[in-house]
């Protein structure tokens, strides 16, 4: 298994002096498997990402496209994803069942005016829908893949992608699992944590059992770490985890590599070095804590 990351940016890209080594796309992560090619979200690094792999393959014949939720940040890059235009590629596209609407209407909705002179019609690669839920299990050819469902406002998938090569865990939003509990609806904040009900507090500590289960032992777990300490204090509606959260959830899963993700685009190079050192500090023995940078690859070493 080899992994690359070609976008780490959560809500929205940006490009500044400041923002260079750890990168400015928004999320986007490959996962090659002998020869299954698997992108975990299509945010702006799928652009790269799909030139890329024109550049290196003559011809693409199958691509699995998992989306952990619809969230514009997470889908903004496919629209631009060069191999979309190949007739001879299948591209499978799987994601979280809704009752609002279809994962094809969603991304249809995208590609339509007012927003881009296109539609899925204008599409060549022959592209297929799944929608799934949390516990789904299934295969990729090589790669068992497994879903939790994570802590977000209109709710997302965590997914576990495992071969004897390698296990990689990819929860690249999600809020903590103590104070707010989110639905399909969204939450006006009061700047107080909203009153818990003894089953919200159970469906919380069950959710994030299912969190630490699907990332057990896992070789890499890339966790959303978009907040400070500070700014969850203030920013707990918005579904996103501290840095030090990530940690408590990887010590917990004795995850061997923490990789922290969905950067606030405001945090600069700097600061996410200072982040990536306090943690590392505080970190149980044996868990190597790292930040994610468009280019990282990661393999399991022998």
């Amino acid at each position: 298994m080899r992994v690359r990351i070609w976008g780490t940016r959560g809500s929205y890209p940006v490009a500044h002096t400041r923002m260079l080594r750890y990168g400015g796309n928004t999320t986007c992560v490959e996962v090659e498997a002998e020869e299954r090619h698997i992108i975990l979200d299509a945010g702006t690094g799928l652009r790269l990402l799909g030139d890329s792999l024109q550049r290196q393959h003559a011809t693409l014949h199958h691509i699995d496209l998992l989306i952990t939720h619809t969230h514009w940040d997470h889908i903004i890059g496919f629209p631009f994803f060069a191999p979309l235009f190949d007739p001879n590629l299948k591209l499978d596209i799987y994601g979280l069942a809704r009752t609002q609407s279809s994962l094809r209407t969603t991304l249809a909705g995208a590609l339509s005016d007012p927003l881009l002179p296109l539609t899925m019609d204008d599409l060549r690669a022959q592209i297929n829908f799944f929608e799934i839920g949390a516990g789904h299990c299934f295969e990729l050819g090589p790669v068992q893949v497994r879903t939790a469902l994570a802590n977000h406002p209109y709710r997302a998938l965590a997914y576990r992608l495992e071969t004897p090569d390698g296990v990689l865990t990819f929860i690249p939003d999600t809020g903590p699992f103590h104070t707010v509990l989110f639905g399909e609806e969204r939450i006006e904040w009061t700047g107080q944590p909203t009153a818990r009900s003894q089953s919200d507090l159970r469906e919380l500590a069950a959710m994030k059992a299912a969190i630490i289960e699907l990332a057990y032992e896992s070789d890499w777990l890339i966790y959303d770490a978009q907040f400070t300490d500070a700014q969850y204090a203030r920013f707990p509606h918005w579904g996103h985890s501290s840095a030090s959260q990530a940690r408590e959830i990887a010590e917990e899963a004795r995850v061997r590599q923490l990789i922290l993700f969905h950067h606030d685009p405001h945090r600069t190079d700097e600061e996410l070095d200072r982040i990536v050192s306090e943690q590392q500090a505080m970190a149980a023995p044996g868990l190597l804590v790292t930040a994610a940078f468009e280019g990282m690859e990661l393999r399991r070493s022998l």
